[in-house]
């Protein structure tokens, strides 16, 4: 066998050939740039996208911490309401029976 033939045999004839004559440099050129920016726009896409959903998240969770704060200031006019001392007193004198001493009955207790 020749070394043209070997050549077309293992294709690196034919590959030189199909670059050489179906694209040129200027060509090829053009297509890296059209491959660039196709992937530019398609990224583009993609991070807006996500910048979005990224947003929306953001705000669900801005809206949910207001909800917690309103809860949490609810919660704690609750709790003091139900600590005031009267509140304590009335359920003591009641539920309990007990009484507010006296104070010829009051002993201090000195160490």
């Amino acid at each position: 066998m020749n070394a043209a033939a070997r050549l077309v045999h293992q294709g690196v004839l034919s590959r030189h050939l199909l670059l050489t004559h179906l694209l040129n440099r200027k060509q090829i050129a053009i297509v890296m740039m059209a491959v660039g920016i196709l992937l530019s726009a398609l990224s583009i896409i993609y991070v807006t996208h996500t910048t979005r959903v990224m947003h929306a998240a953001y705000e669900h969770d801005q809206l949910e911490e207001h909800r917690l704060s309103v809860e949490q200031g609810q919660l704690l006019l609750e709790r003091s309401t139900w600590m005031m001392q009267s509140r304590i007193q009335h359920l003591a004198e009641t539920n309990l029976g007990m009484a507010v001493p006296e104070n010829k009955s009051i002993v201090i207790v000195k160490e």
